[in-house]
This record gives structure tokens, C-alpha cells and sequence, in this order.
């Protein structure tokens, strides 16, 4: 049977462009955000270096997460230098950290960290300069985990130890020695897993606590991260590369065990905590208020009210540009426009957030 060239080019250029549909459908319309603690101007200039490198490290994997997933924006908001305190903490977490449920969060921690003896659970308290500009890191998940996101990575580097003198700060023990984990690389990785690990869950979120010290433990940082944050990068580049650790469960189990025998090698005692579990999506529920029960002025409660309807714009715009996102792969747009349209969208977003902004501060004004 005879097939003219014309025909035989129509159909490959056909089989290309159903390649190209089955590969950009694969792509996923979540954002990406990532929440920096940072104590990067400590007066320890290990700490500092610490930081630094830490920040680094996390940037990297960041990167690759969005390029094997296929997501257009990384947001990152940087709780760090002169913003490294509970008012703007709370001020991201209230207002400006505005996702959807099958968004990607990862919160990063780096500085000191403690326990008091009333604490309960394996999480160390943050410290953000003094003891009472100090947050527990489980009440900074629940906050997040209340807006119901696809996956929640937490890293935290520091010490979790009970405070027995609370005139000084809590306590570290550097180690500023040649690391043993000298460069990490992002060859070889495979799609596949990215998607296995990281896939949104319906009405679950995915749960990675990886904490560099468990209850009653010192963690011991260098200008490299220290021991406990180059094994995870480790593992994660090992797992992500199709290897050994192909659950949550067993990367958690090897950071553990490398950790813990890196440390012993060098005459230390450093023992993470490290764990995975799904959270259930709790139904919301209304709550009456018992008699007795402090009730908010009217100025409070209206401000409230505006908050809450502005957060609410914000998650129907977000659905929006979802929707308009997922229609242009659907589409098949080119990557550049597609680009272009995640800005244009970024750019709308802030727009918004300034005009809630403004309505705000001149509603608090007005109350006065």
C-alpha cells in the first residue's frame, strides 16, 4: 500500500501533537508555597552560615519540585533579617499565605528551639528572640493545616531541650567541621516518584514532619546546615531519584538512621524526629458561644467580618485563575504564554490584596 508523504507527515505531526497534550495534561495547575523562618542575622555567625546554607538547599529542591511537577508559581514568604518575629509571622499566616486545598506548603524552620515543661507532644517551641516572642511549631501547622492544603512538608533545625535558665537564650552546639555531604545534584530524577509523593490526596492532607531533634535533644548545626539537614537532602535526592526510599515512611525511617549513626561516628548524640501521617479534613462546623463568653466590640467583630470576606474574594479569584489555568493546558498553550498568564494572574492577586488592604486600614480608621 502506497502513503504519500503528505499524509505520512500529517499523521506524525498528529502523533506529536497527541504526545504533547498527554504530556502537558500531566502538568498540574497547584502553587507551590514556601514558608521561611529564618534567624539569619543571629549574632552566631555559624547559626548565620547555617541559615544561609539551609536556605540554599531548600531553594534548590524547590526548583525541581515545581520543574517535575509541572506548577508555573512558587510563592515564598521570608519570616527573616528585621521580619523575623510572631507580628509578621501572624500577618503571613492570616492574610498574605492565601491557597487553595491542593496547593503544596513547605515551612522551614532554622534558629533556636525549646521546651517548657507543660508542653505536650515530640515539637519544640520556636523562638523568635525572646521566650515571649515564642510559638509552638504545632500551632504554626495547625494554622496551615486549618486551610486544608494537598501536602505539608515541615523542616526544622533546632533544639528541642527543656529550658532549666530562662535568662539566656535557649542553647546550641555548633560543629564546624568538613561536612561529609559535599554537593547534591538534581540529575537523574524521576517524574514518577515526584508524582507518587507529592499527589493531592482527596480530603486528606499528606503530613512530613522532618525535625532535627527529638524531645529532651540538642541539635547540632555547622555552616554546611549540620548533620541532620545534609542527610535529609540526601535521602530526598536518593528517593527522588527512584531509589530505595519510594514512601514517606522510609524516608523518614533513613534520615533517622543516618542521622543518628552520622552523629555517633562523630561522638555526639543527636536523635531527629521525623514522621508521616494523613490528616483527615476536619467538616466545618458553627460554634455557639456559651453565656459568659468575652464577646468582641462591634468595631472587632465588623472588622472580622471584612477579613473573612476578604479571604474569601481571594479563594474565588484563586479558583478562577485555576480554572482559566487548566483550561489554557487543556488547550494546549504554549509554555511561554502560559508563563505570561501566571504572571498576569500573580499581578491581578496583588492588586487585590493592596485594594483589601487599604479597605482595611480605613475601616480601622473609621473606627476610631
Amino acid at each position: 500500500m502506497f502513503v504519500s508523504f503528505r499524509s505520512s507527515r500529517r499523521g506524525w505531526l498528529l502523533a506529536c501533537l497527541t504526545l504533547l497534550a498527554l504530556t502537558t495534561s500531566k502538568a498540574e495547575t497547584r502553587h507551590i508555597h514556601v514558608l521561611k523562618m529564618l534567624d539569619n542575622e543571629n549574632h552566631d555567625y555559624i547559626i548565620r552560615e547555617g541559615c544561609r546554607s539551609i536556605d540554599f538547599g531548600v531553594g534548590q529542591e524547590v526548583q525541581l519540585l515545581k520543574h517535575e511537577l509541572g506548577i508555573d508559581r512558587v510563592l515564598e514568604y521570608n519570616i527573616t533579617g528585621a521580619n523575623f518575629n510572631l507580628d509578621y509571622l501572624d500577618k503571613v499566616l492570616n492574610y498574605e499565605m492565601e491557597y487553595q486545598e491542593r496547593d503544596i506548603v513547605i515551612l522551614v524552620y532554622v534558629g533556636h528551639g525549646f521546651r517548657d515543661p507543660s508542653m505536650p507532644g515530640s515539637l519544640p517551641k520556636l523562638y523568635f528572640n525572646s521566650y515571649t516572642q515564642s510559638v509552638a511549631l504545632a500551632e504554626i501547622q495547625e494554622r496551615i493545616l486549618d486551610k486544608k492544603p494537598s501536602l505539608l512538608l515541615t523542616i526544622a533545625v533546632a533544639c528541642n531541650a527543656t529550658v532549666e535558665n530562662w535568662g539566656i537564650p535557649p542553647p546550641y552546639l555548633p560543629v564546624n567541621d568538613v561536612p561529609e555531604v559535599v554537593g547534591l545534584n538534581g540529575r537523574n530524577r524521576r517524574e514518577d516518584t515526584y508524582r507518587a509523593l507529592f499527589a493531592a490526596e482527596e480530603n486528606y492532607t499528606k503530613c512530613i514532619d522532618l525535625v532535627s531533634a527529638d524531645e529532651e535533644f540538642y541539635t547540632f548545626i555547622s555552616a554546611d546546615g549540620g548533620i541532620f539537614f545534609t542527610e535529609v537532602m540526601y535521602t530526598l535526592q536518593e528517593a527522588l531519584s527512584g531509589q530505595v526510599y519510594a514512601e514517606w515512611d522510609n524516608i523518614c525511617r533513613a534520615i533517622t538512621s543516618r542521622t543518628t549513626e552520622r552523629s555517633q561516628r562523630k561522638g555526639l548524640q543527636q536523635q531527629p524526629f521525623c514522621r508521616y501521617f494523613l490528616r483527615i479534613n476536619p467538616v466545618e462546623v458553627s460554634v455557639k458561644s456559651e453565656p459568659g463568653d468575652r464577646v468582641p466590640s462591634p468595631c472587632v467583630q465588623a472588622a472580622r467580618g471584612l477579613r473573612h470576606d476578604q479571604r474569601q474574594e481571594l479563594r474565588d479569584l484563586r479558583r478562577m485563575h485555576r480554572q482559566v489555568a487548566q483550561a489554557a493546558r487543556q488547550r494546549n498553550m504554549l509554555r511561554p504564554d502560559r508563563q505570561l498568564l501566571a504572571q498576569q494572574q500573580a499581578v491581578e492577586l496583588e492588586q487585590v490584596k493592596l485594594r483589601h488592604q487599604k479597605d482595611y486600614v480605613r475601616h480601622l480608621q473609621q473606627c476610631r
